[in-house]
């Protein structure tokens, strides 16, 4: 599971490197010495390759490197351009097919019609720059990179326009625009991605600091706990030393007192246990967002919370009105018919003879 790690498998390679030049090369060379047979052809020129490979030890320095906070941006760009040596490794090899197809066409359109022609100035660009593949290779490099291209395009599309329109500017489209711009647009979203995947682990850094920060968040909670009671209240927090108080606002990113509290009483019930203590400090020690944007957030808790009971006390009156509403009726219920009592009271008093 270990050769998963990329630098496992860099240290292995330096490691065989170091075995090669020592125990190999090296006893070579002395033996050669030795006997007298070191000549042109002696170890440090047949191995001169195995030799110059030992300078990758080097790169042993940017391990060190990047576990240096102060090295961080220097760390980026060493991450950004070994994240990009495939997309180099593969441009490189698609420039040199590139090149071959159009240094053959270059043979076959430019060299061989021109290679004895009676007009001095073709024969004279195909002599310097298109005598063979390999010329009309090294000539197309120009192309890929603007080089004093147009000097050398130019007369000759003057003296044969269908080399513009069948060689040069194909070449150029294709190769020095198109692929030049491509290549930019992946190394770019290479350099995005690998710097999304940063945050993730800084995250998950944080989190282990978090897990470590735990044991020393509980000490300090009994430390602020001053009857013992195994909740923290605003008096308690207040009555700490300045030490306490200065580590805890270093933690919660405050500027007060009552709103370092504010931020630890998640619930708002004016005391905090200790799960609810270490919860609150670790999460906003290891939140990647802006203390403003977290007392935002706690704002609008607290603004949640009292709309919520607002909202709790709105019904409860909405329920009392209905039920007073419900009594009203009944009670205009009973008026009426206590009416109709004593109309009908009335009318049979006044209707008996005396």
């Amino acid at each position: 599971a270990c050769f998963d790690s990329g630098w496992v498998k860099f240290d292995s390679v330096l490691v065989a490197l170091g075995v090669v030049t020592s125990w190999i090369i090296g006893p070579i060379g002395r033996i050669m010495t030795m006997t007298g047979q070191e000549s042109a052809n002696s170890p440090g020129e047949v191995f001169g390759f195995l030799m110059v490979l030992r300078l990758l030890k080097l790169l042993r320095l940017v391990r060190a490197v990047r576990l240096l906070v102060q090295f961080k941006t220097l760390w980026m760009l060493v991450r950004g351009l070994l994240g990009s040596a495939s997309t180099i490794l593969y441009t490189c090899l698609l420039i040199i097919l590139m090149l071959y197809i159009f240094a053959c066409l270059c043979v076959e359109l430019i060299t061989k019609p021109y290679k004895d022609s009676t007009d001095e100035v073709m024969e004279g660009f195909v002599s310097e720059y298109f005598s063979s593949l390999h010329a009309s290779m090294l000539t197309l490099v120009q192309f890929v990179f603007f080089d004093n291209a147009g000097e050398i395009y130019g007369p000759m599309i003057s003296k044969d326009p269908w080399l513009g329109v069948f060689i040069f500017m194909p070449f150029l489209l294709i190769v020095s625009i198109a692929m030049m711009n491509l290549v930019t647009a992946v190394i770019v979203e290479g350099a995005i991605q690998q710097g999304t995947q940063d945050k993730e682990v800084e995250l998950e850094h944080k989190k282990q600091q978090v897990k470590a920060m735990i044991p020393s968040l509980i000490e300090m909670f009994h430390d602020l706990d001053a009857d013992g009671n195994g909740t923290l209240t605003m008096e308690e927090l207040a009555a700490c030393n300045d030490e306490l108080r200065a580590e805890l606002m270093k933690y919660m990113k405050a500027e007060n007192l009552l709103e370092l509290f504010s931020m630890i009483d998640v619930d708002g019930s004016g005391e905090v246990e200790i799960e609810e203590f270490c919860d609150a400090v670790s999460r906003v020690a290891s939140s990647d967002q802006p203390v403003e944007f977290i007392r935002i957030l706690k704002q609008l808790e607290s603004v949640k919370i009292s709309q919520t009971a607002h909202n709790q006390s709105i019904d409860a009156m909405s329920h009392q009105m209905k039920k007073a509403l419900a009594n009203q009726e009944k009670m205009d219920q009973r008026l009426a018919k206590m009416e109709k009592a004593i109309e009908g009271l009335v009318a049979h008093v006044g209707s008996t003879p005396v």
